[in-house]
């Protein structure tokens, strides 16, 4: 199983498989390369915003996934992607649209957290997962340094009809529930590429 962690708008790619590149991607075989060579890679990868994607070719995704989180301050949230009827509900905050999620508490299992994060930021209750969706991960600065965040996400629905409520302590301007017409006409254009994987993968057809 590949992991694609996105950095700002750029991405890197943890695969087994034999890519080839594509656009502006740099391929490296892991297997060919010591470690060192790989954490000043995957420096310059940070560090270049407008550089290319990197893929990482190796044998063990999970392996060389554990070796990165050993670069960064690693996090785990939680989130879902929550349906009532024919529509979604996103949230609107720092100018993009996006899901409901949010840090682990300690002690919290990733499906307790998505359902409490979802509950706190939209102001809702009733929710139910469905099932589990797959991953996603990012990089982004962090107390001085940076941080690597894993997201597990969860399809939810939700018999709650009461108006939504957005935590706007958490920078959340508004909570709405979308029809999936208003999904890929407007979320789509502005959203996050992580959060687009999820949608087009689960969702929008």
């Amino acid at each position: 199983m590949n992991k694609k962690v996105y950095y700002n708008s750029k991405f890197l790619l943890l695969t087994s498989d034999n890519i080839q590149p594509a656009g502006n991607q740099l391929i490296v075989n892991t297997e060919e390369k010591s470690k060192e060579f790989l954490n000043e890679g995957i420096k310059k990868f940070i560090q270049q915003n407008d550089g290319p994607d990197l893929i990482l070719i190796c044998k063990n995704v999970n392996s060389l996934f554990k070796e990165l989180k050993e670069q960064f301050a690693y996090i785990e949230a939680a989130g879902g992607l929550i349906k009532q009827k024919e529509n979604y509900l996103f949230i609107f905050r720092l100018g993009k649209w996006d899901l409901p999620k949010g840090k682990l508490d300690k002690g919290e299992t990733p499906a307790e957290a998505a359902i409490r994060e979802c509950e706190e930021e939209c102001g809702i209750s009733q929710l139910n997962i469905i099932k589990e969706l797959p991953s996603t991960y990012h990089i982004y600065p962090y107390k001085g340094r940076h941080a690597l965040k894993t997201t597990y996400w969860y399809l939810m629905d939700c018999t709650d009809t009461r108006e939504l409520v957005p935590q706007t302590e958490e920078n959340i301007t508004k909570a709405e529930w979308l029809d999936e017409t208003t999904v890929k006409n407007t979320v789509v254009k502005n959203t996050y590429p992580s959060v687009l994987d999820l949608i087009s993968v689960t969702m929008v057809h």
